[in-house]
């Protein structure tokens, strides 16, 4: 066995970033932006009003204004502003030439086809976007490696981008395996069990934003595992084979990856849960073999699927936090365990239900605790390493 440390590194040395695309913007959240965005305008591109109102020349504000004209937003008329007069303008419009100050329209009062200003609060410039007030051309809108969120679309979109670079997502095909295995809905048979693990998979790429995913199933065979092995790595990143990984007599993955000619880099490691897990590679995609527990394959894929699918993405790696362990806790092995727990305000509790197989406790936990190998007795209120969910 190697150590997690040691798997995770073996792991990263193999994850290549994926090339470059070029997505439409509303396609490109969840991605990693390649170069930095640069505004291609001034933003706003001409003086604009943030306000309904009227805009009127500074000194001229104790005077009563003759309504001139008006210009709503969207407007290409080019209009200068005449001694003595106001010209109506929109939140959004532009602001005619000589015109300095914008009124709200809550402040003036309007007889027939003239104003008067009826407030004390105004001042020089008001109610005026100047260019490039939000953004000049050519400045720094984003930086390379920045991860694109729904709040920034809008941004981006104003600048004139339609389409952005961005590092592509991984495809992922899931094979589980299993003679046991029944889809939920179904009747179960005497020694039968519903199977879990691709629909938690599944759940898991989805909120990393992986679009492509599809699944396969093979029962405890190992010509059938390898045929269909060798159908899931076409067209695919990364392939998660769920148990048949450790040494049982029904055990296939690992022979079945030798078999259709997966380079192994480790099989086993010392860890609790997923200590059978098997990882290899073929040209640059990824195999991970997870053991079949459904705690094990949630926890192996925190610790090294999700950590490969960043990389690939251009992401930066998530990194540990600390939590204080709210009660004492004492290791029963010299293994990295990891912990189902839940922490709150910095104290993280571990809860009950720790087996493998175990998948209750997972609807009140939000991170993983991480007790290192040399870690065996834990005192209360001791810092540990946390993987929140």
């Amino acid at each position: 066995m190697i150590s997690v440390a040691e798997a995770r590194n073996r792991v990263l040395a193999h994850s290549q970033t994926l090339d470059a695309i070029i997505l439409p913007i509303e396609q490109a959240v969840g991605h990693v932006l390649v170069d930095d965005l640069l505004s291609q305008i001034d933003i706003p591109s001409f003086r604009q009003s943030s306000m309904d109102g009227y805009a009127i020349r500074w000194e001229e504000r104790h005077e009563t204004l003759r309504l001139q004209d008006e210009l709503p937003a969207g407007s290409f008329k080019q209009l200068a502003l005449e001694p003595g007069a106001t010209i109506k303008v929109f939140t959004g419009g532009p602001i005619p030439e000589f015109a300095d100050t914008v009124v709200q329209k809550e402040w003036v009062e309007l007889k027939e086809a003239t104003i008067e200003i009826q407030t004390e609060k105004l001042e020089k410039g008001m109610h005026i976007r100047m260019p490039g007030s939000e953004i000049a051309q050519q400045a720094l809108a984003l930086p390379a490696g920045t991860v694109i969120t729904a709040s920034m679309v809008g941004f981006i979109a104003s600048m004139g981008f339609g389409a952005i670079k961005v590092y592509g997502k991984p495809s992922i095909a899931i094979v589980i395996t299993g003679n046991e295995l029944v889809a939920p809905g179904n009747p179960l048979l005497p020694g039968q069990v519903y199977e879990s693990n691709s629909y938690a998979l599944t759940a898991l790429l989805k909120e990393q934003g992986i679009k492509l995913i599809n699944v396969f199933q093979a029962k405890d065979h190992l010509e059938e595992t390898a045929f269909t092995l060798e159908s899931a790595l076409t067209n695919h990143d990364i392939v998660l084979l769920t148990g048949g990984v450790s040494v049982g007599d029904y055990d296939f993955v690992v022979q079945a990856c030798v078999q259709v000619g997966i380079e192994q880099v480790f099989h086993r490691v010392a860890q609790k849960p997923g200590k059978p897990i098997f990882f290899g590679v073929q040209d640059e995609k990824l195999i991970f073999g997870l053991p079949g527990n459904p705690a094990s394959v949630m926890s192996c894929f925190r610790q090294y699927v999700l950590p490969a699918m960043q990389t690939m993405s251009g992401k930066k790696l998530e990194e540990p936090v600390m939590g204080k362990l709210k009660h004492g806790y004492e290791k029963q092995s010299n293994l990295c365990v990891f912990l189902k727990g839940r922490v709150e305000n910095g104290i993280v509790s571990v809860f009950g239900g720790q087996a493998s197989f175990q998948q209750n406790s997972f609807v009140q936990a939000n991170c993983w605790i991480e007790l290192e190998a040399h870690q065996q007795k834990i005192e209360q209120f001791s810092m540990v390493k946390l993987h929140p969910f």
